[in-house]
């Protein structure tokens, strides 16, 4: 008898072993608010409260597959607060992984159409692109991010460290899909992709949005996928504001989010609910407030949910399980790269790419770096990677799903303004990736003050160091009129006009990663036109003609991380430029002129321009821009004066001294330099103050002299060693948008005296390069 009651109080004992409480975490979606999943996650693991299940939507399905593949609170944390992690959700590429040798030239383009050249002639815009974050970050990050995780489960969310499931939405057959095996990294990547903002994941030919647009809360999944003794449930979402939200992604989740019962029956576990009516979808930067708001609340009911769950798991415990299953992940190695989606001209070329950069075994770190240079090709769509172990090998084999554009992109833009600097710009486009990549370009502009032709193709070589050949056609006609005023009616008779027709051919390498060095040749024909004399009508009047047949060689090494084509507020460009130019001079003059006889010289040279810019970010509020500049030259004197400051380099650091004929800061040798502090109002409006110095070393001056042949010649000579220094400033309200730039600006000029001018612009003012800048 005794025996049998000692049998029976051990099984009594022995029972909480035998029915071990299992304990389910129910994450909900929220976006940015989600980081309060953490805080409560730290106080339950603090509090030796079992974790046994994990399942959630959106941002629940971003914490909640950090845990169950082993990552601790801490570490999630720090993964939010992380600069990669703000990468990712802005679609930005870090400024390492910029692969400058094949970005695109800038051009004055606003909109932009596409024209798609297969099957039918559709026409696409991308003035609203397929998402509002580009998922170029996502794409490699994710895969990165769980790939390990999914191979050492073997594709089953049940043999992760915490078993998981998420949730995300098939918006075509109108129903939630319940994530339990496969590629954590897709499921992850469903679950969050918040219409409009994230690009979907497709799953047998249908798009997978964020699951919280039908089950924001996945408890029933919770219950019938693996039937916890008591189910914690976490809501960041659900409660509204109490008027409207004017933020866009907040209007976004109140449209787009079906109504969704966040509750557990007490019978059946327990429910903690924040309401954060301040707080938007992308306001990850408030990662560590709000993570300490769900660990202070689970704090204060920390009793209360002992009392639910007596069961204990020491964190010791759990630390060390996490770190034997951390430990026994497979290290991201890849060796085998398999390409679809394209034909066999276009793979070998990609293949090609990929193995300048990589070979044999090779690092996420590798594939990343080869990743972005291969997309910073605009040919190449989309690269859509996946990592699949190969577990007789022990190493990962990558899979690339590459879509490659088949377009005619064709581009419009210019500039609207106030001033005379009204342009209109066209260009047409068309890449083509076979044994090799080309570019075929075209671009027009015109207006009252440039007018333009450039027609180029660069091909992208297959050789052991990458190289492309560009042969480059370039007309332009520049104006420069004797009005600056602000409105005008009539049209002004230009007093100077530049044309420039010229064929260049260039040689393009890669420098490092982040520059590129070119090898140009260039022959030309450089003609300007001018008055020397006052008091004749515009209208009426005829020019001088000097004409320029020159042939040069250069070398360039530039880089260019600029956030905007014009008005930049971070960034850095350089430039470092030599060339060499020998060519012949004819001057005509006009039978106005005071100086009759026409003249031939021959003329060689060598000049080295360098530009250094740099936008230095002090505060979330300012930034401060440097700019210096630098032209050295051995170029000799022209004809005449005004044909020799045409011919000098010219100082054009602002949208606005590009369209003005100013002698005052022109000259064949002179150092600039300048300062630009910049406030930033928001993410779109900012007030800047451009202030430059210019400093000929030898100023081109003028002497008028009496000839003994009963003629006057306006005799150009060089000035004192930098006897003079000139300024300009500019003050500007500027706005940036996703396609223009649109600018109020008021400037002003040390010469001529009174130089002040003010107006407006919307669009870019960007020319063709010249043949000798």
């Amino acid at each position: 008898m005794k025996k049998i009651a000692l049998y029976t109080i051990l099984f009594i004992l022995a029972l909480p072993n035998i029915y071990a409480q299992r304990v389910g975490l129910v994450l909900s979606g929220g976006g940015a608010k989600g980081a309060t999943h953490i805080g409560v996650i730290k106080a339950l693991e603090e509090n030796n409260i079992p974790i046994d299940y994990v399942s959630g939507t959106s941002i629940g399905a971003i914490i909640g597959s950090l845990y169950a593949m082993g990552y601790s609170p801490d570490e999630m944390l720090e993964l939010l607060l992380s600069d990669e992690f703000g990468y990712w959700q802005t679609g930005m590429v870090e400024d390492e992984y910029i692969y400058y040798f094949k970005k695109p030239d800038p051009t004055p383009e606003l909109i932009h159409f596409s024209i798609e050249m297969s099957d039918s002639f559709r026409v696409k815009t991308n003035l609203l692109p397929q998402s509002l974050i580009n998922p170029i970050q996502m794409n490699q990050a994710f895969m990165g991010l769980f790939a390990q995780a999914t191979a050492k489960a073997g594709w089953n969310f049940d043999n992760l460290f915490v078993p998981f499931r998420c949730i995300g939405s098939d918006i075509y057959n109108k129903k939630p899909i319940i994530f339990k095996n496969g590629d954590l990294g897709d499921a992850v990547r469903a679950s969050m992709s918040f219409p409009f903002v994230f690009k979907p994941i497709w799953k047998d030919s249908v798009p997978i949005f964020d699951g919280g647009i039908y089950d924001n809360f996945p408890v029933n999944t919770m219950k019938e996928s693996f039937h916890p003794d008591f189910i914690f449930g976490c809501a960041v979402a659900g409660t509204q504001s109490a008027k409207p939200s004017e933020n866009i992604y907040n209007q976004l989740e109140t449209m787009i989010m079906q109504k969704t019962e966040y509750d557990i029956p007490e019978e059946e576990g327990m429910m903690l609910k924040f309401s954060f009516p301040n707080v938007s979808l992308l306001d990850f930067h408030r990662g560590k407030e709000l993570m300490d708001i769900g660990y202070n609340k689970t704090m204060e009911l920390i009793d209360s949910i002992k009392g639910r769950v007596p069961r204990e798991t020491p964190l010791e415990e759990v630390t060390t399980r996490r770190q034997s299953y951390r430990d026994a992940l497979p290290p991201l190695i890849f060796q085998n790269i398999y390409i679809t989606g394209v034909n066999e001209a276009q793979k070998a070329y990609i293949e090609t790419q990929l193995h300048r950069d990589i070979n044999k075994e090779f690092t996420m770190d590798d594939f990343k770096r080869a990743y972005f240079k291969m997309l910073t090709y605009s040919k190449i769509k989309e690269i859509i990677p996946h990592a699949v172990y190969n577990r007789k090998e022990k190493k990962f084999d990558l899979y690339l799903d590459v879509t490659i554009k088949d377009e005619l992109a064709v581009g419009f833009g210019g500039n609207i303004s106030s001033h005379q600097a009204n342009q209109l710009f066209l260009g047409i486009g068309y890449q083509n990736i076979s044994k090799f990549a080309s570019d075929l370009n075209a671009n027009f502009q015109m207006g009252n003050s440039f007018d333009g032709v450039s027609l180029s193709s660069r091909f992208y070589l297959q050789t052991r160091i990458p190289t492309y050949i560009d042969v480059h056609g370039v007309f332009s006609y520049k104006k420069y009129s004797e009005s600056q005023s602000l409105f005008y009616e009539d049209i002004v008779p230009s007093i100077i006009k530049q044309k420039e027709l010229y064929l260049n051919l260039t040689f393009g390498f890669p420098f490092l990663n982040k520059a590129k060095s070119e090898i140009a040749f260039s022959y030309g024909t450089l003609n300007d036109f001018y008055l020397q004399t006052s008091g004749f009508s515009l209208q009426n009047a005829s020019f001088d003609h000097s004409r320029y047949n020159v042939f040069s060689g250069s070398l360039n090494i530039q880089r260019n991380s600029l956030d905007y084509k014009q008005y930049p507020t971070s960034g850095r460009k350089q430039f470092l430029t030599a060339i060499y130019a020998t060519g012949t001079e004819d001057y005509d003059p006009a039978p106005t002129s005071y100086q009759k006889y026409a003249g031939k010289r021959t003329h060689s040279w060598l000049q080295v321009k360098g530009h250094w810019q740099h936008y230095h970010v002090v505060n979330s509020a300012f930034n401060v821009g440097f700019l210096t500049e630098l032209v050295v030259s051995s170029k000799n004197l022209m004809n005449n004066y005004t044909s020799s400051i045409l011919q000098a380099p010219a100082f054009t650091p602002t949208p606005h001294s590009e369209i003005v004929f100013n002698e005052a800061f022109r000259a064949n040798q002179y150092a600039a330099g300048g300062i630009s502090p910049i406030l930033k109002l928001n993410r779109l409006l900012h007030l800047r103050a451009d202030l430059y110095c210019f400093v000929p070393f030898y100023e081109i001056k003028k002497d008028v002299t009496y000839m003994e042949t009963n003629q006057y010649v306006d005799l150009p000579y060089y000035g004192k060693f930098m006897h003079n220094f000139e300024y300009m400033g500019e003050a500007a309200l500027v706005v940036q948008l996703p396609f223009a730039s649109i600018s109020v600006y008021a400037n002003g000029y040390s010469y001529p005296r009174k130089n002040f001018n003010f107006g407006l612009n919307i669009g870019y003012l960007l020319f063709n390069p010249k043949m000798l800048d």
